[in-house]
């Protein structure tokens, strides 16, 4: 007789039915489009870490911040 605790074996189990999921990246990527009529690909972990840096970039670069966007996947 199998001398291991009941719940563990059963979590062993249970671990090799789910399949293996790879972690997501906390970053996405956003356009930022400036006056100049530039747009820069920037990756930032939220919608307002976004704006916050492409706020700066703006200031940066002596632009007006026109946009920022996440970028859509295909």
């Amino acid at each position: 007789m199998n001398n291991q605790p009941l719940n563990l074996v059963q979590h062993g189990e249970e671990s090799l039915k789910l399949p293996y999921k790879l972690p997501q990246s906390p970053l996405q990527e956003y356009i930022v489009t400036l006056s100049n009529a530039e747009s820069i690909y920037i990756l930032a972990r939220n919608s307002m870490d976004a704006a916050y840096n492409a706020l700066e970039l703006s200031e940066e670069r002596t632009c007006k911040l026109i946009d920022v966007r996440l970028r859509e996947e295909w």
